[in-house]
């Protein structure tokens, strides 16, 4: 059932209409209306978009916010709510100097400048503003000026002080600098009238989006968040786009961030929790016993294919498997035998884990043939063999074959973790493992987590995890010994008495 409290005025009066007189009657009865008003009042009613048009969630808020943001599901309307406010604030006089920020510069320009709900689109008639590419800068013809930065370059971001800034996609920002590229944010809208307005989908702790909802909680008429799921704008959004992304993702964790813009924590089908993390999480340890680099290799770097898993990890004095680092990313062959020859000899490592599953053998040769560059010798370390100790220009490979279902080649990882023989380390950037730990729910045929199973292989390489499987060849352990006892016995014992005298008799083969 429809709340006529969420609709915009608009809405409300064609539900009205739509209730007294039905839908041919109301259709009716819309056309006699706008009939009966002259061109510049159709104009007027149609430019007025907080009057007619916006529901009450686009509406900016009242009073002396310092911060305003939308954490909803997609296609709620959050882009064209911020930018009709930061239009109205310039026509006003009260927006000069405007910082925009997407994930990287391309994507600003194609959201917040030039998009369909961009400042562009959205501009009165009268003062629209003009892009000038070369300068990222958005220029009004009342001398108002938009600025366009990325938080790939987090210190491009000084030198102004801004009126208002808008941080849009927040979830996407580059890890790495996010939290310093919105701190800068922060410093530049300093001044007392300064305001921010930022939009985001929800992401699992997500540290710039808690700390925001921390904000808010603390004083939630300085630091605003509209909260809203998808469906709430579905008048406004392409016939079968809600119903695409219910096929797509309903009743998953991802739906439920996505779409009904919930800010979750672990997913109930994920086979990690993050308190297990939390909980084993250390500082580095002064000494590793073992160091190891595992990587599930991408077969290419097209659009669409799996990244390239490397996970770095140490076995501590103390027995717990430490995860050091993760350097997962899409990479060239070239690209990604070089990275591992070079932190295998930086970190001083002594086994280099590689799942063949993809491509075979030819893991090892890309590695092998950077390797000899360097004059490195590469040798390959048999299933069951024990990896030999450390040697200046050696790297011992350990090829694997990850056999079976992911989640029952990942549980072994997951039940580590539980009882605590990991330890993420403090300070060490996992959180995109961290996320895709908690996140991940194994279902048939999913795609690969790749920096996964790179951390299955070693952790499994240092905890000894794949001994606990039986050993196909303890059937074979009795028989070898009788006939060593046959040997050493009278030619006339047969095998049987042999093995009965073996077992304390009543044995059996």
């Amino acid at each position: 059932m429809v709340d006529p409290a969420a609709l915009s005025p608009a809405q409300r009066a064609a539900l009205d209409l739509l209730r007294k007189h039905g839908l041919e009657g109301a259709l009716a009865k819309a056309d006699e209306v706008l009939h009966s008003l002259s061109i510049v009042q159709q104009a007027g009613h149609e430019a007025d978009w907080f009057e007619w048009w916006a529901r009450p969630k686009q509406l900016p808020p009242p009073g002396d916010w310092q911060s305003w943001g939308f954490l909803t599901g997609r296609g709620f309307g959050k882009t064209l709510a911020v930018s009709r406010y930061l239009n109205r604030e310039v026509s006003a006089q009260r927006a000069r100097l405007i910082l925009l920020m997407a994930q990287k510069e391309t994507d600003s320009v194609q959201i917040q400048v030039e998009g369909p709900s961009g400042l562009i689109a959205t501009a009165p008639y009268d003062n629209r503003p003009t892009w000038h590419a070369s300068s990222l800068e958005l220029h009004w013809p009342n001398g108002a000026v938009a600025y366009v930065r990325t938080p790939e370059v987090p210190s491009s971001v000084r030198g102004l002080e801004y009126d208002h800034a808008w941080l849009t996609e927040l979830q996407s920002w580059p890890t790495v600098h996010r939290e310093y590229a919105f701190a800068m944010a922060l410093l530049s809208t300093r001044l007392r009238h300064a305001r921010i307005v930022w939009d985001a989908t929800p992401k699992r702790r997500h540290p710039v989006l808690l700390r925001l909802l921390r904000n808010h909680e603390r004083d939630p008429s300085r630091h605003v968040i509209v909260r809203g799921s998808t469906h709430e704008n579905a008048a406004n959004l392409a016939r079968g786009y809600v119903q695409k992304l219910e096929d797509e993702y309903g009743g998953t964790s991802r739906g439920r961030e996505e779409l009904l813009g919930e800010m979750l924590d672990d997913s109930d089908a994920a086979l990690f929790k993050q308190s297990w993390i939390d909980a084993a999480r250390r500082p580095l340890p002064d000494r590793l016993v073992r160091r190891v680099l595992a990587v599930d290799p991408a077969v290419t770097t097209r659009a669409g294919n799996d990244s390239t898993g490397i996970i770095d990890a140490g076995l501590g004095v103390d027995g717990q498997a430490y995860i050091l680092g993760d350097h997962t990313g899409k990479y060239r062959v070239e690209e990604w035998s070089k990275l591992l020859v070079d932190l295998y000899v930086k970190h001083d490592c002594d086994c280099l884990v590689v799942e063949t599953n993809k491509a075979l053998d030819h893991v090892t040769f890309a590695v092998r043939s950077y390797a000899q560059t360097r004059h490195i010798n590469v040798v390959v370390v048999g299933k069951n063999e024990r990896v030999p100790p450390r040697a200046s220009g050696v790297v011992y490979v350990r090829e694997v074959y990850a056999r079976g279902e992911k989640a029952d080649r990942a549980q072994p990882l997951a039940t580590a973790y539980e009882r605590g023989r990991v330890s993420h380390v403090e300070g060490a950037n996992l959180s995109e493992l961290e996320d895709l730990m908690t996140t991940w729910e194994p279902e048939a045929g999913k795609r690969s987590p790749d920096r996964l199973d790179a951390c299955v292989h070693a952790v499994v390489e240092l905890l000894g995890l794949a001994s606990d499987r039986p050993d196909a060849k303890a059937g074979f352990k009795g028989i070898t010994e009788a006939a060593r006892t046959l040997a050493a016995t009278r030619p006339s014992v047969s095998l049987t008495s042999a093995l009965y005298r073996k077992g304390g008799g009543g044995g059996k083969i």
